[in-house]
C-alpha cells in the first residue's frame, strides 16, 4: 500500500511538471534562450520560457497572462490553468484569452480572497514575487504646490502625529465590541453599532460636520466633511475600513484594518488641531464592511458617480457642508441622481467623476502596522504603493511626502497590479486611489485571527506610514 501511495505521488509529480512552463533560475543568463529564439519572463526568483517542442503548452507568448494573489482566491479553473509563477505571482496558460474563463476572477473582494486583473505576458518582462516590490523611484520634476506658509502647515500636522498618540488612538479602537468581546465584525450588530457610534463621537469631537452612509443591509460607513475653498477640483478622500474578522468571537483586528482606521482618526485629528483650511474638499472615511466584499466602500464611490456619469457633488448649488453632506449621505441619493439631469444644461458634459477640474482622489490605509520577517534587514520598513500606474498624482504626493517626513528611513515599493481592499472601489469608478499597505502582507500569520492584537503592531512602521499619508493629504488638498 505504501509503494502505491509514493508511485502515485510520483505520478502526480511528472504530471504537473509537464504542464509547468520551463524554468531557470534568475541568475543565469537568458542569452542561451535569445540563442534559441525563445521568449522568457522573469517570474520572482526564476526565469520562466517558451516550452519545449513536444510540450502540450502553447509556444506563443501572447497566449499566457498573469496576474497578483493569494493561491486560495484562485478558482478552480485558474488553478487547472496555472502554469508557473513564485508566491503570489500566477501564470496561466490560457490560449483562447482571458475572457474565456467561465468564472471571471474576483478583484473587489477581501485582502486574500481576491485577484488582480489578468495581463498578458510580454517577452522579458520582469515579475516581483510579491514579496518586495520594486522600489518607487520618485520623480526629479515633482513640486508639492504648496506656498511656504502651507509647507510649515504640512510640517507642523505630521510632527503632531507622534509615535505615543498614534498607538493611544489603534489601542482604542481595538478594545471596541459588543460589551463581552473584542470585535468589529460587520456580522457583529451590537459591536458594529458601538464602533459607528465611537467614530461618530470622535468626529464630532473634532468639530466636523460629518454623517453616516447606510447601505441597504444596514452596513454604515462614517464620515466626516471638511470644507474646501472651492469646488472646482474633485474631492479627496482620506479612508479605511473599521470592520474586522474573525467574523465570529474574539476579533481585536489591530492589524486589519484597525491601524488604518486609527490612522484616519488620528490624521482627522491632527488637521482639526491644527485649523488646516483646504482648497480641496477633504472626507475622511471610515468604511463599513470591508472584509465581506469591500461593500461600503463601493457604496461610497458609487454615490460620488450619478448616472448621468457626473460627480454629484458638482450639482450642489451652495457651500453648506450640511447641505453637500446630505447628498453624499443618506436619504437623497435619488433626488440626488434626478438633480444631475439639470447639470448638463447648467454648465456642459464632464468625465466621470469630474468637477471641472481634477476628479475625485482617494489615500486608502489597510494593513499598515507589521513588519514582515521576510524582507532584507537592509531593506528596513517597508510599505507598498499599490495603484495602476496612472494615479500617478496621488502615487507621487505619497512618495515624496515620505521623503520629506521619513527620509530613506522608509522603503517604498510599488505594485501596478491592484486587488483586494478599498481603493478598488475608487479605480473601478475612474479615480486616482493609492492603497497603502505593509510590505508583504501576505506573510502576515495572524491575518483574520484572533491573534491579530497589538502586539503585532510595529510601532515606528505605524508611524511612519501614517505621516507619510498625513502630508500627501495636505499637498492632493493645498491650503487656502
Amino acid at each position: 500500500m505504501m509503494l502505491i501511495r509514493v508511485l502515485t505521488a510520483i505520478l502526480a509529480n511528472l504530471a504537473e511538471a509537464v504542464t509547468q512552463l520551463p524554468k531557470i533560475h534568475a541568475s543565469a543568463p537568458p542569452a542561451s534562450l535569445v540563442q534559441q529564439g525563445k521568449w522568457w519572463a522573469q517570474a520572482g526568483s526564476h526565469i520562466v520560457h517558451a516550452p519545449h517542442e513536444d510540450s502540450e503548452l502553447s509556444p506563443h507568448i501572447k497566449d499566457y497572462y498573469y496576474a497578483y494573489g493569494s493561491h486560495g482566491a484562485l478558482t478552480k479553473e485558474l488553478k487547472e490553468k496555472r502554469v508557473g509563477g513564485d508566491g503570489r505571482l500566477h501564470i496561466f496558460h490560457l490560449p483562447e484569452g482571458a475572457s474565456s474563463l467561465a468564472e471571471e476572477p474576483k478583484t473587489q473582494a477581501a485582502r486574500r480572497e481576491a485577484i488582480s486583473a489578468l495581463i498578458q505576458l510580454e517577452h522579458k518582462l520582469v515579475l516581483s514575487d510579491a514579496k518586495l516590490f520594486p522600489v518607487y523611484q520618485l520623480s526629479r520634476s515633482y513640486e508639492s504646490g504648496l506656498s511656504q506658509a502651507g509647507q510649515a502647515l504640512e510640517n507642523q500636522v505630521v510632527e503632531s502625529l507622534s509615535e505615543e498618540k498614534l498607538y493611544s488612538q489603534l489601542e482604542a479602537l481595538t478594545k471596541l465590541g459588543d460589551g463581552k468581546t473584542m470585535t468589529r465584525s460587520y456580522s457583529n450588530t451590537d459591536a458594529t453599532e458601538n464602533t459607528v457610534k465611537y467614530l461618530e463621537d470622535q468626529f464630532k469631537d473634532m468639530g466636523y460636520h460629518m454623517c453616516l452612509e447606510t447601505r441597504k443591509d444596514k452596513q454604515k460607513s462614517v464620515i466626516a466633511y471638511l470644507e474646501g475653498t472651492t469646488n472646482t477640483d474633485g474631492i479627496v478622500v482620506l479612508g479605511a475600513h473599521y470592520d474586522s474578522r474573525p467574523f465570529e468571537g474574539l476579533a481585536p483586528g489591530a492589524v486589519d484594518n484597525g491601524s488604518g482606521a486609527a490612522a484616519v482618526l488620528s490624521i482627522a485629528r491632527a488637521f482639526s488641531k491644527m485649523q488646516v483650511k483646504p482648497k480641496r474638499t477633504i472626507v475622511f472615511a471610515a468604511f463599513a464592511a470591508e472584509e465581506p466584499g469591500l461593500l461600503g466602500s463601493q457604496e461610497f464611490a458609487s454615490r460620488l458617480v450619478s448616472n448621468a456619469g457626473s460627480s454629484f457633488l458638482e450639482s450642489r448649488a451652495d457651500n453648506n457642508a450640511d447641505s453637500a453632506l446630505n447628498r453624499i449621505c443618506d436619504g437623497n441619493a435619488q433626488l440626488l441622481l434626478q438633480q444631475e439631469s439639470g447639470l448638463q444644461q447648467n454648465g456642459g458634459s464632464m468625465r466621470k467623476g469630474q468637477r471641472g477640474g481634477k476628479k475625485h482622489e482617494a489615500l486608502i490605509m489597510d494593513e499598515i502596522a507589521w513588519k514582515s520577517t521576510n524582507l532584507d534587514d537592509s531593506k528596513g520598513l517597508v510599505v507598498n504603493l499599490e495603484s495602476y500606474d496612472w494615479a500617478s498624482d496621488v502615487l507621487e504626493h505619497l512618495a515624496q511626502s515620505s521623503a520629506a517626513h521619513n527620509g530613506n528611513d522608509l522603503t517604498l515599493t510599488h505594485s501596478s497590479n491592484p486587488f483586494g481592499s478599498d481603493h478598488m472601489s475608487f479605480l473601478s469608478a475612474g479615480f486616482q486611489a493609492v492603497l497603502s499597505i505593509h510590505g508583504d502582507d501576505e506573510a502576515y500569520p495572524f491575518y483574520h485571527t484572533s491573534d491579530d492584537d497589538l502586539k503585532q503592531v510595529n510601532k515606528t512602521l505605524y508611524t511612519k506610514i501614517v505621516k507619510m499619508n498625513a502630508g500627501a493629504l495636505m499637498r492632493l488638498a493645498g491650503t487656502a
